[in-house]
């Protein structure tokens, strides 16, 4: 199935992962539990590591909308219910 996101929910997809990661590094800081602290971790490692991929393709896409504005298609995301 395939979801397209306006450009409104794009931005606000982007700004809520950024403000995410960085309300992850100070609750790592402040966690105590060294289990949890390495879980939080390891999400934050993969989520640096998803905004850098996406961050990296600017300027090297050749599609474009509508308005000209460049386009990054994600080809696969996993998305799950929460149990």
């Amino acid at each position: 199935m395939d979801v397209a996101l306006t450009e409104e929910e794009s931005s606000a997809l982007q700004q809520a992962l950024r403000t995410y990661l960085s309300e992850l590094r100070m609750e790592i800081a402040d966690t105590d539990d060294r289990d949890f602290r390495n879980g939080l971790k390891h999400e934050r490692t993969v989520l640096e590591s998803i905004v850098g991929r996406l961050d990296s393709t600017r300027g090297a896409s050749a599609m474009r909308d509508g308005e000209g504005r460049e386009v990054v298609r994600l080809v696969t995301l996993w998305w799950t219910e929460d149990d």
